[in-house]
Order: structure tokens, then C-alpha cells, then sequence
């Protein structure tokens, strides 16, 4: 077997040199869009990690709220990535955290009218 170099042709290579080729392209492919980590499911999968009803999962679906994928055949996906930082952007502020925040915030006392 000939050694893969920038200048082989495609036409020069022999079916086993293809095949091996093709593979190890497609496997860096699919890792760089779904990392081994990162599970890919329907409404199982999303109720699992969730803790959500499906029914309450079809409501944010359908407002766009949660995050999905719709499917060309009208199906939804979900990554499982998607849905953990989902979750992270709604955790809740600490006690510290909160002060901190107060400290930044004008303070608006009285400020209604007065008659």
C-alpha cells in the first residue's frame, strides 16, 4: 500500500485506502458535532434529565422555550448538553450573590407619588 500524502488523488486510491480514509473523516465529523459526552434522544431522554412531564415538555417545545431540534419528519430531538446548560441559566442566585447584586442596583425608595 501506497502512502496517503496531500498530492494522492482520489481516483489513485484502492478501495481499502478509501475506506479508511472516508472512516477516519467521518468519525472526526461526528465527534466534532456530538461528543461521546453529549446524548442525543427524543422525549425520553428529555423527561430523564429533565424530571418534566412529556406533556409539560410538548408545552416548551411548542413555545420555543425549551431547547430542540425539530426533525424534517416533524420528530424533536434533544442533546443532552442543550438541556444541562438550559437548566444552568435558571440556578437560582446564592444568599452572597444576591447581596452582591443589591449593592450594584439603585436603590428606589419613595418613589411614589406623592398627593
Amino acid at each position: 500500500m501506497n502512502a496517503l500524502t496531500k498530492n494522492t488523488r482520489i481516483i489513485d486510491l484502492t478501495l481499502d485506502q478509501l475506506d479508511v480514509l472516508l472512516e477516519e473523516k467521518f468519525s472526526k465529523f461526528q465527534n466534532s458535532v456530538n461528543p461521546k459526552n453529549d446524548r442525543v434522544g427524543d422525549y425520553d431522554l428529555a423527561c430523564e434529565i429533565t424530571g418534566y412531564s412529556k406533556q409539560r415538555l410538548y408545552q416548551l417545545v411548542s413555545e420555543e422555550i425549551i431547547p430542540f431540534v425539530k426533525l424534517p419528519s416533524g420528530g424533536v430531538r434533544f442533546f443532552e448538553k442543550d438541556l444541562l446548560d438550559w437548566f444552568k441559566k435558571y440556578k437560582n442566585k446564592s444568599e452572597n450573590e444576591v447581596n452582591e447584586l443589591a449593592k450594584t442596583l439603585p436603590i428606589r425608595r419613595n418613589m411614589r407619588r406623592k398627593n
